[in-house]
């Protein structure tokens, strides 16, 4: 009940004079545990089978260097308490919390300030609007926080409100994405989950659900967006790469949601032969499966990145959503914790810190769900499973 109640919550924006308690947590088994598979991921010989480990990193940083990981933020018991001396605060300025991903990857970050005693001033939620983001951080910069944890969702937009927190003195955090022009001195790091990996995983899923062939289409974010960006150059750049004889014959971008089942509409009406299709995250998918139904394509094969309980159910009952590549939100939010609590000892830090993204179909979505959010698989997911049994 806490966490329907806090994901409730959290879709609001809270006013910045909010004082925003920081709880809930506990040591997460996420970093640890492999959501296996079964006999499903058997490949003809010419292909390898889809990796369900969520071990391995694919991606590099927008500058092309080697991402981080956890392992490069680790405080010495020493360290610990001397940011517990320090009295220090911290805000969220979040461009979306209205989803699993989000909501997880907040509550483990919020779990490692708690234990480092760092106060949480404010959480905003800016409802994926860069002008209502820019909103957001005005008002929390009058707060005057230590350090700033935040996602840029238009870095043109919001690049100078970002540049008054570093005149400020606030130290940031940067989630998914850069401000435009900044600089590697003006930022602690920029974290994220694999994208590139939750792209590759996409395509790997997409190419074994259609038999290794086929034409398949993208509907893709058509925005300067760096973590989107990358899962589609990884969807395809693996089909390139992997799949011979798997054609892209369509590739349609979007710039908002509102618009993707109209082109989802034309794309169906200019391809009547698709056997699969990709899209950038899972609400995009969803239309693209509305759409699709209501062309009577009933066996069209959907992958997509991010699992939230609507395409986890789907997977789980073995619907039109057949996988995702999904971040590891409870590691990614330790890790920007962490990060945060170096930046303020002055330590050095990758700029760039990623967590392992992880594969999901219905091979391991009852224990994907689990790995990825260090919550309990919902009842309906586990449900919809057993009736596809």
């Amino acid at each position: 009940m806490k966490k329907r109640i806090l994901c409730a919550l959290l879709c609001l924006t809270m006013t910045a004079g909010m004082m925003t308690a920081c709880g809930g947590g506990g040591d997460s088994a996420e970093g640890n545990a492999d959501a296996g598979s079964d006999e499903k991921t058997e490949a003809p010989a010419d292909y390898d089978p889809v990796d369900f480990s969520g071990s391995e990193v694919f991606g590099v940083s927008p500058s092309g260097e080697a991402a981080g990981s956890i392992k490069d933020v680790q405080l010495t018991d020493e360290e610990k308490e001397e940011i517990r001396k320090g009295n220090y605060t911290a805000a969220f300025c979040y461009h979306q919390l209205d989803n699993q991903v989000n909501i997880s990857k907040y509550e483990a970050t919020c779990a490692v300030l708690e234990d480092l005693n760092i106060e949480v001033l404010s959480t905003t939620d800016a409802q994926s609007d860069a002008d209502k983001l820019v909103n957001d951080l005005e008002t929390t910069l009058a707060l005057k926080p230590d350090v700033l944890f935040s996602m840029p969702y238009d870095p043109d937009v919001t690049a100078a409100t970002y540049q008054k927190f570093v005149d400020a003195g606030t130290k940031i955090v940067f989630m998914e994405n850069i401000p435009t022009g900044f600089t590697e001195e003006q930022y602690i790091t920029m974290t994220n989950s694999d994208s590139y990996g939750n792209g590759k995983y996409a395509a790997d899923i997409l190419a074994r659900e259609i038999g290794y062939s086929g034409k398949v289409a993208m509907v893709y974010y058509d925005a300067d967006f760096f973590t989107t960006n990358e899962r589609d150059r990884a969807f395809r750049e693996t089909m390139a790469e992997s799949y011979p004889d798997i054609e892209i014959v369509g590739e349609y971008g979007f710039t908002s949601i509102d618009v993707v089942g109209a082109s989802a509409d034309g794309m169906f009406a200019e391809h009547t032969d698709l056997k699969g299709v990709y899209a950038s995250w899972d609400i995009p998918a969803e239309d693209v499966m509305a759409s699709a139904q209501a062309v009577g394509l009933n066996d069209l094969v959907i992958t997509t990145v991010d699992l939230g309980d609507n395409s986890a159910t789907l997977i789980a009952s073995d619907g039109m959503i057949k996988g995702v590549g999904c971040p590891k939100a409870v590691e990614t939010g330790e890790i920007e914790g962490l990060a945060a609590a170096c930046g303020l000892l002055g330590k050095d830090v990758p700029k760039y810190l990623v967590s392992a993204s992880q594969a999901v179909a219905r091979d391991n979505v009852l224990e994907a769900y689990q790995v990825c959010f260090n919550i309990d698989t919902p009842d309906m997911v586990k449900e919809a499973y057993d009736a596809a049994e």
